[in-house]
């Protein structure tokens, strides 16, 4: 029985140990890093474009997150800590660098040149205290076209804990599309949105802390959303057909020019095929699509299409794609149909995911103890 009793305490140290080492890990993978830039004379309102070699994007389009000022000319903000390469670009991103490789985990310095070269140095480059890490998400705001400056107030209610020092609040910089944008502390729970500085402003709008829409009418009535409305499109299918010696085709999507991408890493979600077509869903809102293969490997260039509508593209190789909106009369599959060791990959691979799924699930009950 003393033995018995002595297994069953080793058991239950060894599953307190793994749940241990699995919350740190997640709780690691979570930890954001500072990210300190200095720029050149002239280089507007600079973002950072950041992502892992694996492809997985810091955020979600381009140019990134916004810099927020420091002491000294310097600007910061924070990455995730997957971060490997990083872009700095500014002024609307006319300008910016090439690739910038950072050691994952560290905070960086980052000097640009005025020839947009930059350096890089993981010890502090200046006297200025780097603010710590809020989390924050975005508010969008549509407002009328009288308004000629639009503003964000936000707080905690009923404790009155202000995000913002003075009114009225955060300005918000306008997109290519129309909306109004600016980030506040996810502690929040009521915002406004003012226009011509202070002087119009919505009634006190109840929220929870993640990113919303806010349509603002003339008579200061608003609707809220918590999906954009410019993307609640239906989902559309792609179509294609690719070369014979393009292996495992791959479908990436984004929108134009907010550069918002369907999916999270390159080279995006795998077509499967469908008869004649390799095939995938994406997004109804996407205007802009490549066709790759050999795990990113080939690819076509950028390919514009229209907003809702089921593709099909025939890829004859890297350099030439033909698109349309009705299956093209007389196509006949391109890609290799009945390749045995394409098949025995692919099962392969499907048993080495399942035992994957396995181990994930193994380890979230083991979580749930």
């Amino acid at each position: 029985m003393k033995k018995v009793l002595a297994i069953l305490f080793a058991v239950s140290l060894c599953i307190s140990s793994l749940y241990t080492v699995a919350f740190a890990e997640e709780e690691k993978s979570n930890e954001m890093i500072p990210v300190c830039v200095s720029v050149p004379e002239g280089w507007d309102a600079p973002c950072c474009w950041a992502w892992a070699d694996d492809g997985t994007n810091a955020f979600e389009a381009w140019p990134g997150e916004q810099l927020e000022p420091l002491d000294d000319g310097w600007y910061y903000t924070y990455v995730p800590r997957f971060v490997q390469n990083i872009i700095v670009n500014a002024s609307e991103a006319s300008v910016q660098t090439e690739g910038i490789a950072v050691e994952a985990g560290k905070a960086v310095w980052i000097t640009v040149a005025d020839d947009a070269t930059a350096s890089v140095s993981y010890e502090a480059q200046s006297m200025a205290e780097v603010p710590e890490y809020v989390e924050k998400f975005t508010v969008h705001a549509y407002v009328p076209l009288t308004w000629k400056s639009v503003n964000l107030w936000a707080w905690s209610a009923p404790d009155g804990t202000n995000a913002f020092a003075a009114w009225p609040g955060q300005a918000m910089d306008e997109g290519e599309d129309g909306w109004f944008t600016a980030k506040a502390p996810t502690w929040v729970n009521s915002v406004i949105v003012n226009g011509n500085e202070g002087t119009v402003q919505t009634a006190d709008i109840s929220i929870e802390g993640k990113e919303l829409w806010i349509t603002v009418y003339e008579d200061l009535s608003y609707e809220l959303s918590d999906t954009d409305p410019n993307k609640t499109a239906e989902n559309i299918t792609v179509r294609a057909q690719v070369p014979s010696d393009w292996s495992a085709p791959c479908c990436w999507a984004w929108s134009a020019p907010d550069g918002t991408n369907a999916f999270s890493s390159w080279p995006g979600e795998a077509l499967t095929m469908d008869g004649d077509w390799y095939t995938i869903e994406v997004p109804g809102w996407i205007n802009s699509v490549i066709i790759n293969a050999n795990e990113g490997s080939v690819q076509t260039a950028d390919l514009s299409v229209e907003v809702g509508k089921d593709v099909w593209i025939v890829v004859s190789d890297a350099e030439n794609a033909t698109v349309s909106y009705e299956e093209p009369a007389g196509s006949k599959i391109v890609a290799a149909e009945k390749d045995n060791t394409v098949l025995i990959v692919c099962v392969a691979l499907a048993v080495a995911a399942a035992a994957a799924v396995a181990v994930v699930v193994v380890v979230k009950k083991k979580k749930a103890k």
